[in-house]
């Protein structure tokens, strides 16, 4: 009788020892498919822009003589662009 109980004693301690385990296993399985999971989202997102761009665009005037004004002004580049600085007295109070 103390042997049956021994056993089934012994049975249960093994089952639960057994269970751990595997939990242990699928939690780690787990945390390692979403890191993977993250990995490729970062990779992905890299690679992806999150926003197209806008370039800009050269607007040409149309109707008579636009063909004229189109032939005397080239074709702006990066560095033919202008601009005026502004005056910084005019913004302070």
């Amino acid at each position: 009788m103390k042997m049956l109980i021994f056993l089934i004693f012994f049975g249960l301690v093994a089952a639960v020892v057994l269970w751990k385990v595997r939990k242990a296993d699928a939690e780690k399985d787990l945390a390692r498919r979403q890191a993977m999971k993250h990995k490729q989202k970062q990779h992905k997102e890299a690679i992806t822009p999150k926003d197209h761009a806008k370039w800009p665009t050269i607007i040409h005037a149309a109707g008579k003589g636009a063909v004229e004004v189109e032939e005397e002004l080239p074709e702006p580049t990066m560095t033919a662009i202008k601009f005026k600085p502004v005056d910084q007295t005019g913004l302070q109070h």
